[in-house]
């Protein structure tokens, strides 16, 4: 059953098929259902019509809400948020108030309209001074209650570390720190008359009857060096004798060219002697000599190898013995 109205004051009545709205005027919605609202797609249109309804005094008026407790604490709130003071109906039902003079009349509206208004008779204002306290008190309780958030819960005293705890914690990130920042591994400086090179550690020159060799710690890698000067003649005659070579020997293979580390253009081609192994050549000619580096391996090349031959031909040079 719906609150009293009396002047200044707007009863929202949600029932599961409509809401009823009792102020200047008594307004139906069948379109605006209960479960509308809790759902929430009508609870703008409610409290629009709320708002249409009071427009000469809104937000300055009281609404009373009756309606189930989860419909009452949802339009409460929402009017509260938008300066309007709301409460719901149980504060009033808790002073007995006296019967209006008459009952009024209402007729369903019919299905062509979602909306129905009747004007309602004046009712009398004999509403106790009391049941307006009891209502402002009711109303301050409710603003309380809906207003306070919920209790946050203590934080937990962080957990003491123990001293091993630490020093493990230390090792790991000195552990790590160290395996970051391991050390290259050595590298060798090699001169021999008028060249030098720098190879990985273990390597060392030598002159055999192919030539100089640079050799390592790996049996199944020879790296072969020469210089040879080309004086006066031109480079690109040079450079076209050497692609003559290649496209007149069986046993040679052109590869695609590079640039050195110091940017100059490298010849390169493959070599198949015919007994399994392969020769990867690099030359180019730089200050006046003809440079050849040979990556001799048993078979094709691995990775290590090949990072051997190319530090030596990114760091072969001539030295001031020429």
């Amino acid at each position: 059953m719906s609150a009293p109205v009396v002047p200044g004051t707007l009863t929202i009545t949600v029932l599961d098929s409509a809401t009823i709205f009792e102020g200047p005027d008594t307004i139906y919605r069948y379109d605006l259902p209960g479960t509308g609202i809790i759902d929430g797609w009508a609870l703008a249109a409610v409290i629009d019509q709320a708002k249409e309804l009071c427009s000469l005094d809104w937000p300055d008026v009281e609404v009373i809400v009756d309606a189930d407790d989860p419909t009452t604490e949802v339009l409460t709130r929402t009017l509260l948020n938008k300066g309007v003071a709301a409460y719901p109906s149980e504060v009033l039902h808790e002073t007995p108030l006296p019967e209006p003079a008459g009952e009024v009349a209402i007729t369903r509206p019919t299905e062509r309209s979602g909306r129905h208004r009747l004007r309602a008779g004046i009712q009398p204002f004999q509403l106790l001074v009391g049941a307006v306290v009891v209502a402002i008190l009711g109303l301050s309780w409710w603003v309380v209650g809906a207003q306070s958030g919920p209790t946050e819960e203590p934080t937990p005293p962080p957990v003491p570390t123990t001293s091993r705890e630490v020093a493990a914690e230390a090792e790991t990130e000195t552990s790590a720190t160290s395996t970051s920042r391991a050390p290259e591994p050595p590298q060798a400086v090699l001169e021999h008359e008028l060249l030098r090179i720098v190879a990985p550690a273990g390597f060392r020159l030598e002159t055999r009857d192919d030539g100089l060799l640079a050799t390592g710690e790996d049996p199944g890698l020879r790296i072969h060096l020469a210089a040879d000067a080309v004086y006066s003649v031109p480079v690109a005659a040079v450079e076209g004798q050497i692609h003559a070579m290649i496209d007149a020997d069986g046993t040679l293979h052109p590869l695609d060219p590079e640039r050195a580390a110091r940017g100059l253009q490298i010849i390169r081609y493959r070599e198949l002697p015919g007994d399994g192994s392969e020769v990867t050549w690099s030359t180019w000619i730089e200050h006046g000599h003809q440079l050849s580096v040979g990556c001799h391996t048993r078979e094709s090349p691995t990775v290590p190898q090949e990072a051997a031959c190319r530090m030596v031909i990114d760091s072969i040079e001539l030295t001031g013995n020429i």
